[in-house]
């Protein structure tokens, strides 16, 4: 009986665990939604238009937009390259289906967890 009262908490951390996981990734799911909303912004924006521009969290400054056509995109180890906003849009698609994916395998195993528990919980409550 000890054992499956564990057994039952070590599940529940997991399910936590999994919790946590899919609140993070529907949040960068947010992130990469506003971020595709501000490129189709920036493309509709005429160069030479005055805009504020983030420096961080709640902090702007305006600025002149001198291109509507490319975005420097970091990819990595400090390095940032030029691209044109179609294809920035295809790579924000792509990391929202790989985040979509990660999500629905958080989901499932969750799931899967919760199930698991519900049978030892029954199996606890009938040896009570």
């Amino acid at each position: 009986m000890q054992q499956k009262y564990l057994e039952l908490q070590m599940l529940e951390q997991q399910m936590k665990q999994y919790q946590k996981q899919a609140q993070m990734l529907e949040s960068q799911l947010t992130e990469l939604a506003t971020l595709d909303n501000a490129l189709d912004e920036l493309s509709k924006t005429k160069p030479g238009t005055e805009t504020l521009v983030s420096l961080g969290p709640g902090i702007f400054t305006k600025a002149e937009l001198k291109d509507n056509k490319e975005v420097v995109v970091n990819v990595g180890s400090s390095v940032a390259v030029k691209k044109d906003v179609p294809s920035t849009k295809e790579l924000i698609n792509k990391q929202v289906e790989e985040l979509k994916r990660l999500q629905q395998q958080s989901i499932e195993e969750l799931q899967r967890l919760s199930l698991h528990a519900k049978v030892i919980e029954q199996d606890i409550s009938k040896n009570v």
